[in-house]
């Protein structure tokens, strides 16, 4: 069929829904996310401008004159450097306390920076996840999918930053298995917020879709926190490679598990039907 292509046992239609013969694998969706962007290179833009802005706000950090602080996940030995909504991991952080009794100029220069990047970084996931869904999502949609992203990011940077640390010790390990349970519950949150679902609704069908689909949802979350956090290792460019490289592969991810939840709900009913219709002609 035009437009389709293999991705190891898997198929991508044309519009970016994932056919019936995917494999719902960890691998199995990273290898349809990868070749969607391949057939698709517009996906990738979006978040190669918005790098582009993350590494941009991390040099003006560290040459203005209000504090910041090196990411808590890059001084971890090895860290899962996860988020909910597609994103990649700056190599600085400007933490609430920093914006203390500043001046009014400096108070406007600082807090514009933080506003900027969450902004972006909305932006760019919306339209790749409505892209990749080929849906219409209006200003209703977006206005959620923004005020969801910003409850997200704020929460952390009002605690002082969370990573999931997995050095081998026990309690990093427990902490893992509970930060694995409700980030795959999760998953899906973005896309049903980017279908026109509210926020109470968006996220019960994302914890009733997710079932059944954990160890591959699991999975996905490792390979993609351990990439956001790899890539942001690297001095100097690491907040643009991760967001351009890992961030759209994670919003492409995330379409495709969703897509092939609603293949699996649509064809449900016909499918009955078709066995009903099946029984009736054998009564006759």
């Amino acid at each position: 069929m035009p437009g389709n292509e293999e991705a190891g046992s898997e198929t991508v239609s044309s519009l970016g829904h994932p056919s019936p013969t995917i494999r719902l694998s960890t691998l199995g969706v990273l290898k349809s996310a990868l070749g969607r962007i391949r057939r698709d290179p517009v996906l990738a833009v979006p978040f190669a401008f918005v790098g582009m802005v993350v590494a941009l706000v991390d040099w003006l950090r560290q040459h203005d004159s209000v504090p910041m602080a090196p990411t808590d996940a890059l001084s971890q030995s090895v860290s899962v450097n996860y988020a909910v909504f597609p994103q990649g991991t700056a190599r600085t952080v400007r933490h609430v306390g920093a914006l203390v009794d500043l001046e009014t100029r400096y108070l406007l220069w600082a807090v514009g920076l933080e506003v900027l990047v969450p902004l972006a970084v909305g932006i760019a996931g919306w339209v790749t996840i409505t892209r990749v869904l080929d849906t219409h999502s209006g200003p209703r949609a977006l206005s959620r999918y923004l005020v969801a992203l910003a409850a997200v990011v704020s929460i952390p940077q009002l605690l002082g930053g969370f990573s999931v640390d997995i050095t081998g010790f026990l309690s990093g390990l427990m902490l893992l298995a509970v930060a694995l349970f409700v980030l795959t519950r999760l998953f899906l949150l973005p896309a049903l917020l980017v279908t026109g679902s509210g926020f109470v609704t968006a996220l019960r069908q994302s914890y009733r879709r997710s079932r059944g689909r954990g160890m591959t949802i699991a999975g996905l979350i490792i390979v993609i926190g351990l990439a956001y956090w790899g890539l942001a290792t690297v001095p100097v460019a690491g907040g643009f490679l991760s967001t351009a490289v890992v961030a759209p592969i994670h919003a492409v991810a995330i379409g495709t598990v969703f897509s092939t939840g609603s293949r699996e709900t649509a064809s449900s009913p016909a499918d009955h039907i078709e066995s009903g219709d099946a029984r009736s002609d054998e009564s006759q």
